[in-house]
């Protein structure tokens, strides 16, 4: 087995912000944050199950420039692989700018995907999932990553799906297809077409047989187990930055899974995860171990 994991998805650069409460356009402001971090939702996820302790490389293309060379060398540094990164003329990883308001931490991303381009099915070969435990991808790169999950369901790879918005018909197909589908609830109402979080589990029920899992930041996470509607409180924290707390929190799921915990056991430790990264500023200037994990969960 070469990998416990692997992770494809969009490749992104973030360059993160703090913005004062006050400012006056057009002028010039020091602010006591900024940093430049990779981002997105399957790279963020990819380094948490790394930190975890898994042996997790990331699937996509790569480039000689200088975005591509800051995603790998932040890819490197959380301990993921890149042995699967594509050489790819023209290739550019996407670029987000991300202003995080000092007052309660939340973030406004702008960004730009121009000169990216997403994995394609002709670069992927069939022996990279046979022969890994889990597969981890994102609802961007949606071509290369449906080949992927067709790939593992065909291999019964279990697969962890981080999917948020888009072609409403491709992500009802990567939910027939997911293991383990994990949606943001306006993701999963836009899908679903209803409002409260139990009514769009059980109509997207019907798409899969996976388990399914709504997240809604404060107000906690579901999931339908059976006929049975489970509740995930989050954890109270003291909110620095938002970013990267959705992904820490399905890159902490997919890792539990593959420690075998039960659903429950999994809702719980990705929502302690997940209250934690929100204490620090940047999806990956912080991660908790094992220990402290479980200490969150013991002081809820």
């Amino acid at each position: 087995m070469l990998f416990d994991v692997i992770v494809s998805g969009m490749m992104v650069v973030d360059i993160l912000s703090e913005v004062p409460s006050n400012i006056k356009s057009g002028t010039k402001h020091e602010v006591s944050k900024i940093i430049i971090q990779g981002g997105a939702p399957a790279g963020n996820a990819a380094c948490v199950i790394a930190q975890l302790g898994l042996k997790t490389t990331f699937l996509g293309y790569t480039a000689d420039n200088t975005l591509s060379m800051i995603a790998n060398q932040e890819l490197i540094k959380c301990g993921v692989n890149t042995s699967l990164l594509i050489q790819k003329e023209d290739f550019q990883p996407a670029i987000a700018v991300v202003e995080i308001n000092s007052d309660n931490g939340e973030r406004t991303v702008f960004y730009s995907t121009n000169n990216y381009k997403p994995l394609q099915p002709k670069d992927l070969n069939e022996e990279w999932i046979k022969n890994s435990r889990l597969l981890f991808v994102d609802g961007y790169d949606v071509v290369g990553n449906l080949e992927l999950l067709k790939m593992a369901k065909k291999h019964n790879i279990p697969s962890v799906l981080d999917i948020e918005t888009g072609d409403i018909s491709v992500l009802k197909e990567m939910i027939s297809l997911g293991s383990h589908i994990i949606l943001p609830l306006e993701g999963a109402q836009m899908v679903s077409g209803l409002e409260k979080p139990k009514d769009c589990l059980k109509s997207l029920s019907s798409l899969t047989k996976g388990q399914l899992v709504i997240t809604d930041g404060a107000n906690g996470s579901w999931a339908l187990e059976s006929d049975t509607i489970i509740h995930q409180p989050a954890f109270p924290t003291t909110v620095v930055d938002t970013t990267g707390c959705g992904d820490a929190f399905h890159g902490s799921y997919a890792a539990a899974l593959l420690e075998g915990k039960n659903l429950k056991d999994r809702l719980q430790f990705a929502s302690a995860y997940a209250s934690i990264i929100a204490k620090h500023f940047g999806g990956r200037s912080y991660f908790p171990s094992t220990e402290e994990i479980e200490q969150q969960i013991l002081k809820k």
